[in-house]
């Protein structure tokens, strides 16, 4: 079982800062009200899929604790212009997009314990084929990966981890528990390079794709790294030269590989451990091997299934990524096996963006060339042919429509 830590933590710390959002500081017990307020407006049944559009990202962790409290299941859907084709996946509707926020005490009475093999939440990542594939992944996993982290990290309650990923991604999402379970304060914020230098004095941990890293990186001059435990560095395989970068301006990152089926990082090392063959070793209960070049992932944080399948993952999970077994806990990556290319942290399919790009009238033919970026790392090259003239800034328009920012290609060619 897994007890609901945040209702524990609002009894024996009802004052300690939980998170800072939007420059306003969040108690325990405060959180704790406003989870409890909204709880006594749902209407929801235990086990009931709760589809979920919410901006606010504090509103946003309220609602996921309070459906939680009910026990049922909330559906964390992103942003996106195509969210129809998450919806088609799952056949649940967004059930709440918005909600007004009760900051009045309000005391949960009692005490509630999951079941740590009960689906906790579901989290979307990228399939081979473009296509979101919805996980459900557990309270055992978020609580299990916390404690590996912990062990990598050596968590404390006078630690400031700084949460500038998207809470739609699992990375985001992790941090929040780790805070929950480790008692410490989370800064919630977006990230650019105003808001990193703005809140660097008072973190000691932070975790960033290495496209922020490498904004950081030439920012140097305005940051102050000396307080920090760690800045885990994960998303992507991580370049040579952004890696000698960390290692002139001394800093303390830790280079994570991991995915939304695994429930974030599964294996790392500490920059100063990497050399140019960037060899990542097994995190501790994590098990890896090799399955026809693929990696096989064994661990207490692996998914229980993809939504609507009914396969379980049963603790093992083979990627699509083709790795090299150095050693019984040690691998490299090599490659992907399918056609994603990991873009800024995000995983983006090249035939669905060629698909969504073909809906546009007037194209004949789409090719994309994958180039090297400074800022997104890799990034997609559209070489377009058409019928006629096109507008390129219209078609960049337009496009907005069927992808998301994140998969627009950064440079457009039309023929």
């Amino acid at each position: 079982m897994v007890n609901d830590v945040l209702n524990k933590r609002a009894i024996k710390n009802p004052h300690k800062v939980l998170m800072t959002y939007e420059n306003k500081q969040i108690s325990c017990t405060q959180f704790n009200s406003m989870v409890n307020n909204y709880y006594d407006t749902l209407k929801t049944k235990k086990y009931e899929y709760i589809g979920l559009q919410i901006k606010d990202k504090l509103k946003l962790l309220i609602a996921i604790i309070a459906i939680n409290r009910k026990k049922a299941i909330p559906i964390i859907y992103p942003n996106h212009p195509n969210i129809d084709e998450y919806i088609c996946t799952t056949k649940i509707p967004i059930d709440i997009k918005d909600f007004e926020l009760i900051e009045c005490e309000n005391l949960f009475q009692g005490q509630v314990a999951y079941d740590k093999n009960d689906t906790q939440l579901v989290m979307f990542t990228s399939g081979s084929l473009g296509n979101p594939k919805p996980c459900e992944l557990t309270y055992g996993n978020f609580y299990e990966s916390s404690r590996i982290w912990d062990k990598i990290i050596s968590f404390n309650h006078d630690d400031v981890y700084l949460n500038h990923m998207p809470l739609t991604h699992v990375s985001g999402m992790c941090i929040f528990f780790r805070s929950l379970y480790y008692n410490f304060e989370m800064i919630l914020d977006d990230f650019n390079i105003n808001n990193y230098i703005k809140n660097s004095q008072g973190i000691t941990l932070a975790s960033m794709v290495p496209a922020m890293l490498e904004i950081i990186c030439d920012n140097m001059k305005d940051i102050s790294l000396e307080q920090m435990k760690a800045i885990i560095v994960g998303g992507e395989n991580i370049n040579i030269k952004l890696l000698e970068k960390i290692k002139t301006n001394k800093i303390p990152a830790y280079i994570s590989y991991g995915l939304t089926e695994s429930c974030s990082g599964i294996a790392g090392a500490w920059v100063n451990d990497f050399s140019k063959n960037l060899v990542y070793k097994s995190h501790q209960q994590v098990t890896i091997s090799s399955a026809d070049k693929a990696l096989r992932i064994t661990s207490p944080t692996i998914a229980k299934k993809y939504f609507n399948s009914k396969q379980l993952f049963n603790n093992s999970f083979i990627t699509s990524d083709c790795t090299e077994i150095i050693k019984k806990n040690k691998f490299k990556f090599k490659r992907r096996l399918d056609d994603i290319i990991v873009s800024g942290g995000e995983n983006i399919s090249i035939n669905y963006v060629k698909k969504n790009i073909l809906k546009y009238k007037g194209i004949k033919s789409c090719s994309i060339e994958i180039i090297r970026n400074k800022r997104w790392g890799k990034a997609m090259h559209a070489i377009l042919v058409t019928e006629k003239n096109i507008d390129k800034q219209k078609f960049q328009k337009k496009i907005t429509k069927f992808l998301p920012n994140h998969m627009i290609p950064k440079k457009i060619t039309i023929q």
